[in-house]
């Protein structure tokens, strides 16, 4: 047999659900203090030099407040199992690099020099610096591109057959 509630108890209950019913995260007022809110609040971006690899920047970018791979799987919309073979050291595509950085409010550069074993200061020769700049500028034609690509495709090809043995003899 249900046992009987007197009416200060009903009382006390409806009170208790229209409390519950009523209070939610999202209805919190913007003044609502709370210490452990900051972490969320800090900026994404990291200011320390890259790691000397993926699987390093990964763990650096995931130890940080607030953050997990949980929550890096989430936002950058991969499998956290991926994530993890990544830690172990698994090869990683350009485009999900540029994903895991764009999700942890990072520069693309950053990341890709990370997963491409860049280590911090490695500076390029100033002539592919210019080539590089010539390829990204406004003003360089497609058909100046088109043979920039082609020139260093082709000395990409010599240098194969040399490594390899190839190479013509000398005349």
């Amino acid at each position: 047999m249900p046992q009987r509630v007197n009416a200060q108890e009903a009382d006390w209950i409806r009170r208790r659900r229209k409390v519950i019913a009523t209070v939610a995260k999202e209805q919190r007022p913007p003044s609502y203090r709370c210490r452990w809110l900051s972490a969320y609040r800090a900026p994404m971006g990291d200011a320390s030099p890259p790691a000397e690899d993926w699987a390093g920047y990964l763990r650096r970018m995931t130890r940080r407040p607030g953050w997990s791979v949980a929550r890096l799987a989430r936002e950058a919309g991969i499998n956290k199992s991926t994530i993890f073979g990544w830690i172990k050291g698994d090869g990683v595509t350009v485009a999900s690099v540029k994903a895991i950085a764009k999700a942890l409010g990072d520069d693309e550069a950053h990341a890709l020099a990370a997963a491409g074993g860049a280590k911090h200061g490695d500076a390029l020769d100033a002539d592919v610096r210019i080539i590089l700049r010539r390829l990204a500028s406004p003003d360089a034609s497609e058909a100046e591109r088109a043979t920039i690509r082609a020139t260093l495709k082709y000395l990409a090809d010599l240098a194969d057959q040399a490594e390899r043995g190839e190479g013509r003899a000398a005349s």
